[in-house]
């Protein structure tokens, strides 16, 4: 049982100087939103399309941008919607 608490209490010490190097550097600040910048993205896509189609990376990709898609497609008919029924009386 001690071992086991002090390999937590270890892991928790690791993740905490972990957390608060990134807090430190500043790269781990994000924006308003959780998405990463278009550079660092586009320089993702452009990776991503180099590698062949069933590569299990490039499958993921493709489905967090189809996702993407998806959501913004839903927020703007949500948004629409919004709009109609604020205008009708």
């Amino acid at each position: 049982m001690n071992k086991k608490v002090l390999i937590g209490a270890i892991a928790g010490l690791g993740a905490a100087a972990c957390i608060a190097a990134c807090a430190k550097s500043g790269k781990c600040q994000s924006d308003s939103e959780s998405e990463p910048k278009p550079t660092v993205w586009d320089k993702m896509r452009k990776g991503m399309e180099e590698m062949p189609e069933d590569f299990p990376p490039r499958i993921m990709f493709d489905n967090i941008e189809a996702t993407k898609a998806n959501t913004d497609e839903i927020l703007t008919l949500l948004k629409e919607e919004a709009l109609a029924t604020t205008a009708a009386p």
